[in-house]
């Protein structure tokens, strides 16, 4: 049992954050350690843990942000493990007003689309559409940029746009403001959840620790209440 002066400073994008807080709780409770968590855009984390100089875990929703991380020196080679991932889908507001059903109603001139230009959704759209042949009629329909899963979120929330290409796990963090129009499994992109260690952590044991805890079954199971996803075809 880990004594109760110890500490951990955790960081995490702002969309993966809510079944992270749920274990950080069982985590204080059973190991008496104390978790800073800090929730934020990835890039802005990224940036305040090069400046600081301080923090023990990251965690983020694509491994090709903290493959940047890496190379920027600020995690720990050969410390990320998945918790999991998330499916493609797109995402519209409750009640669906535009009618969306399928990505070919993407196509329609009528439709504002928003896609996310940052963090673990960049280039999704265009992995998406690629595959479906629809590249160019649904980039004309695209009418905001995102720089966040929470600001791709606001554009539903603000009614700026009738869809947005998201993760099924949305529905899980926002359920009372979206729906999820889900797309064939052909067409389906799926990015892990990660966690990493940070190279200025003074405590790199008991942040293996805590990543191994958020890879156990009782971690996995909040995850994929929310969403998240184990196991896929």
């Amino acid at each position: 049992m880990a004594s109760q002066k110890q500490q951990l400073r955790v960081y995490s994008a702002g969309a993966v954050a809510p079944p992270l807080r749920d274990a950080i709780a069982i985590f204080e409770k059973d190991s008496k350690v104390k978790c800073d968590l800090r929730i934020g855009k990835p890039e802005d984390l990224l940036k305040e843990i090069a400046k600081v100089k301080k923090g023990d875990v990251f965690s983020s929703g694509a491994e090709y942000i903290l493959d940047d991380a890496e190379d920027r020196g600020l995690i720990i080679k050969g410390s990320r493990k998945s918790l999991g991932y998330r499916r493609s889908a797109i995402i519209v507001p409750v009640g669906n007003p535009a009618k969306i059903a399928s990505l070919k109603d993407l196509c329609r001139k009528d439709v504002r689309i928003g896609i996310a230009v940052e963090g673990c959704l960049k280039g999704v759209w265009d992995d998406v559409t690629s595959k479906a042949g629809l590249t160019d009629q649904i980039r004309r329909d695209i009418t905001h940029h995102a720089d966040a899963c929470g600001s791709l979120m606001s554009l539903i929330h603000s009614d700026k746009v009738d869809a947005i290409f998201g993760w099924n796990a949305f529905q899980g963090v926002w359920p009372d403001t979206c729906e999820i129009i889900e797309l064939p499994q052909n067409l389906q992109v799926y990015r892990s959840t990660v966690a990493g260690i940070i190279s200025y952590s003074k405590n790199v044991k008991l942040s293996e620790e805590f990543i191994d805890f958020l890879t156990s079954a009782t971690i996995r199971k909040i995850y994929a209440d929310c969403g998240w996803i184990h196991e896929h075809k």
